[in-house]
């Protein structure tokens, strides 16, 4: 299990890791990075969730995830509650999510 990396961050320096990864947008007001995925159907959208939750283990970084079936959007935002920021974990935890 991978160890957390709650190092805190300036606002500068999140933006511009944002910036590299694709989907995630940094909540500034409510210190967090959230992606949305769209799908069309129900079963692959499960799968993923699945998956996210591996991602979450093998970082030991959990994330909120929410899945609306009336948009069919699955929302997916994390931020370290112990600091009330966004930290190198959640930017790690992005970006294992991105590599899938």
């Amino acid at each position: 299990m991978a160890i957390e990396d709650k190092t805190l961050l300036t606002e500068d320096e999140i933006r511009a890791e944002v910036a590299d990864l694709d989907g995630w947008e940094y909540l500034e007001d409510s210190k967090e990075l959230q992606r949305v995925w769209h799908f069309e159907k129900f079963v692959p959208t499960m799968a993923f969730v699945r998956r996210l939750t591996e991602i979450m283990d093998e970082n030991n970084h959990h994330s909120d995830i929410s899945l609306n079936s009336r948009t069919k959007t699955l929302t997916v935002t994390v931020t370290t509650h112990s600091e009330n920021a966004v930290t190198r974990a959640d930017l790690d935890f992005a970006g294992a999510v991105n590599q899938g």
